[in-house]
């Protein structure tokens, strides 16, 4: 049998170690060094207009593609879970930032702000994922549900 401070000397061992691995553990996300933020507005009703928008640092010296996709994963079939989520999923909308001359992306340039209007034709849980397509990794995202319109709603 071990002794009591065996499991708390393991954490501790672990936390140490994940914090010189790159592993920063903090209160708030600032987002990544293009992305600084992601918002949706919009009633989140079935049909109703909805709009999502991203707040960049357009300060990469390369012009830089930006994708926004949604999907409803518990609806997907088998031959759909295998391909990209880029390939399976609904295009929000779509923008390319322009090459920030001279600048490193690094740099903080003053935000600029890249809106996109969309709809949910079914009710469900979705995932919404803005990204670079080229380094999908490089991106935010969030979950939302849209519901059914209830006879009482205006449409």
């Amino acid at each position: 049998m071990l002794p009591r401070f065996v499991p708390v000397l393991l954490l501790a061992t672990v936390l140490l170690a994940s914090t010189a691995c790159g592993v920063a553990f903090r209160d708030s996300f600032d987002g990544t060094e293009l992305f600084r933020g992601i918002d949706l507005a919009g009633e989140r009703v079935v049909g109703s207009d909805l709009t999502v928008t991203l707040t960049v640092n357009p300060a990469y010296p390369v012009p830089v593609r930006i994708a926004c996709y949604y999907e409803d994963s518990s609806k997907l079939t088998d031959d759909q879970l295998k391909l990209t989520f880029e390939e399976r999923a609904t295009r929000v909308g779509e923008a390319v930032l322009p090459p920030a001359v001279g600048h490193r992306p690094s740099e903080k340039l003053e935000p600029q702000r890249l809106s996109f209007h969309f709809s949910v034709p079914q009710p469900g849980s979705y995932f919404l994922a803005c990204n670079t397509p080229a380094a999908a990794d490089n991106g935010l995202s969030r979950s939302f549900k849209i519901t059914e319109r209830s006879s009482l709603s205006p449409r």
